[in-house]
């Protein structure tokens, strides 16, 4: 299965991330910050359709975190994520219709953190924007035939300076922590 490809927004991701915000809050407590981030964060951007989540964690306690998003059915992928960023997924129907969930854990408002918020922000904002990225993920996904590191690399140019603007706007500095 290719799953670099561009598919339709679909609103389904809308009313299913309350859903799961709340079922991790309340295994999460206030130890963490639970944001909704990627395409399907962004009314008409379509793409691979993966609800993408983030969630930042307020101390440094990750571990126990990781153990608490276990319980919850999250597995977590090693060799998937960062130095700054733990990376898990999950499965759900919702719906009667599987949701595949990728799960970023990062620390609250550290880079990673900044970086998927501005940048959700910046794509939901300016609609302009939002129809060049729409357009760059398209040429990526044709292009690239289901190579992910060509896939990302189509994109980079064009997330780099959203990112650099969304960070402007804010008066944030653009730099990792």
């Amino acid at each position: 299965m290719n799953k670099y490809v561009f598919k339709r927004h679909d609103s389904i991701f809308f009313s299913f991330f309350p859903v799961e915000k709340r079922r991790l809050g309340r295994r999460l407590g206030k130890e963490a910050e639970v944001e909704h981030v990627g395409s399907t964060a962004v009314r008409g951007l379509g793409g691979k359709n993966i609800l993408d989540i983030v969630v930042g964690i307020r101390s440094g306690r990750p571990l126990r975190i990781k153990d608490k998003l276990e319980s919850l059915g999250y597995t977590f992928l090693p060799n998937s994520g960062t130095k700054t960023r733990r990376f898990f997924t999950r499965e759900a129907v919702y719906k009667k219709k599987k949701i595949n969930i990728h799960l970023h854990l990062v620390r609250m408002n550290g880079i990673d953190w900044k970086e998927m918020v501005a940048f959700r922000d910046y794509l939901s904002d300016d609609r302009d924007a939002l129809e060049e990225y729409v357009a760059v993920k398209k040429k990526a996904a044709k292009i690239a035939k289901g190579d992910k590191k060509r896939y990302m690399e189509l994109k980079d140019k064009f997330i780099k300076r959203a990112i650099k603007k969304a960070f402007k706007e804010r008066g944030w500095r653009l730099r990792r922590s």
